[in-house]
């Protein structure tokens, strides 16, 4: 069923409105009334498109009543046609001062009502239209600056914390070489072979955090080892403990050529492909994250796949417009968010070399995206 935009008729001539109502009730929701004290109670949940509000009535003028509606303030974009006999410039402008946005003098022909009410209602569309895409863009705008606030103060953690991470391999060396002692003179000591083991995965971690650190600084174009990316980045993701605990990962890595390009144009766009297929399965029972590399007729091929919730066909097409998303722009929970750039911003990055992106998804079982990038030999 159709939306029909609603109309309020306001007349203290029954005629007229019977009149109104016989050429509008075909393509318009309708409601009367038959004085201005009475339309100010019926718009309160009528909320109409428009009113066609008769001048001269008895009790409050159709003046007044366009005044309060507008003084007001709830009723948004809501249009005000005033029907009046006193079609002199300065009842016009009368009209025009408390707040109306046309006239139709009595007595008025059909085609000339209809014409007026159906331009008034495609302005009324567009001004709702725009009215919204405005709500949206303030708040992506909002959900955007606290995001760029955030990344600043990450920025400077993390020039800390880098230096805070370097300074721990010191202290670090020292217990990894005091537990290979201990290890020797106590070599069935479990506790010994617990502890070895839980510094080289510090080292690890520490290793993984300053290597990754230092790459994405750099805006240098170099030949890159884009597994090694890859491995970077979800060595990254177990910092969070749902990828880490909740997260089974697949990885089929063959060998690639040194690819050519700026380390963080491929970091940043692996990190969103897989912090998307991770978002994906949020809710799923199963929770697989596959990735794999290849080389296919000179292109070098990334597939990145989840079991996650799908995208539907009839979104397939705008998941990398900037600013879609089927995620909330922000949650008071644990649910994951989005702003809708990070698809947008990684296809351009793939796509300054010369790369594509393809997306196969089934709704409920899973989405694979593939990366193509042709290759670039040194």
């Amino acid at each position: 069923m159709s939306h029909k935009n609603k109309i309020l008729i306001v007349d203290d001539s029954k005629s007229i409105v019977a009149a109104i109502v016989d050429i509008l009730q075909d393509d318009f929701e309708l409601k009367t009334a038959y004085s201005g004290e009475e339309a100010l109670e019926v718009i309160k949940d009528f909320k109409p498109d428009l009113l066609l509000l008769d001048v001269v009535m008895t009790g409050i003028s159709g003046y007044e009543v366009c005044r309060k509606i507008r003084s007001e303030g709830s009723y948004g974009y809501t249009k005000i046609i005033m029907i009046s006999s006193k079609t002199m410039l300065e009842e016009l402008l009368k009209g025009y001062e408390a707040g109306a946005d046309d006239y139709i003098g009595k007595p008025f022909k059909e085609e000339e009502l209809l014409a007026k009410v159906r331009v008034f209602m495609r302005l009324k569309s567009v001004e709702d239209e725009l009215k919204r895409v405005n709500s949206i863009l303030d708040e992506q705008v909002r959900v955007r600056t606290k995001q760029l606030l955030d990344a600043e103060k990450m920025a400077v953690i993390g020039r800390y914390a880098a230096g805070i991470v370097h300074n721990l391999n010191n202290p670090l060396q020292a217990i990894m070489g005091n537990a290979e002692l201990l290890s020797i003179k106590h070599p069935d000591n479990q506790n010994i072979m617990n502890l070895r083991k839980a510094a080289a995965q510090m080292k690890k971690i520490i290793s993984s955090i300053l290597s990754t650190s230092y790459k994405e600084s750099g805006t240098d174009y170099t030949f890159i080892n884009l597994n090694e990316i890859l491995i970077d980045q979800i060595e990254l993701f177990k910092a969070n403990p749902f990828f880490k605990h909740k997260i089974n990962i697949q990885m089929d890595l063959n060998d690639l050529p040194a690819y050519g390009g700026i380390y963080h144009h491929f970091s940043q766009s692996f990190g969103n492909f897989i912090k998307n297929a991770v978002d994906a399965m949020y809710k799923s029972s199963i929770r697989i994250l596959s990735v794999s590399t290849s080389v296919v007729n000179e292109y070098i091929i990334i597939k990145i796949s989840d079991t996650g919730h799908g995208i539907a066909p009839s979104k397939m097409d705008k998941i990398f417009n900037p600013f879609f998303t089927t995620k909330p722009l922000s949650a008071s929970d644990d649910r994951p968010t989005g702003t809708g750039l990070g698809l947008a911003s990684a296809k351009e990055m793939i796509g300054s070399y010369g790369g594509d992106i393809l997306v196969q998804s089934e709704v409920d079982k899973g989405t694979t995206l593939t990366v193509k990038l042709p290759y670039n030999k040194p």
